[in-house]
């Protein structure tokens, strides 16, 4: 009884600390990322921004979803990836109203994730 009761309390226990841990690492990654797309999103907004900007975010998004395959499902990667190559391509063109509104979609993203992996009641239950 007192095994069956130690191993149910250190699963709960390595369970939580690995919730926790996802929350931390995911939020970090974003926080960057996140910062990336804000001056992106300054610049677009002045109309400044040029496709070497752009490239940069990019750049910064591929090192980023390199180490969130391991715990974001490859839909959410793949639809930041679909959004800033959709800006970009807006950035390239000269299109600054339409990249205005894809990178705004991304902001949403890059705040709505990070959520969907905190430690809550919500997404316990």
């Amino acid at each position: 009884m007192v095994k069956t009761l130690l191993s149910i309390f250190i699963s709960v226990a390595l369970l939580v600390s690995a919730a926790v841990f996802e929350h931390i690492f995911v939020s970090n990654e974003f926080e960057k990322f996140s910062a990336a797309v804000g001056a992106l999103e300054e610049k677009v907004r002045e109309n400044k921004a040029t496709p070497a900007d752009a490239d940069t975010v990019k750049t910064l998004w591929d090192s980023e979803k390199k180490l969130l395959h391991i715990v974001i499902p490859h839909g959410d990667i793949a639809y930041i990836d679909y959004w800033l190559g959709e800006a970009a391509g807006c950035i390239e063109a000269g299109d600054f109203g339409d990249a205005l509104s894809k990178i705004e979609v991304l902001v949403v993203i890059c705040q709505q994730i990070p959520e969907q992996y905190s430690v809550s009641l919500e997404n316990i239950f």
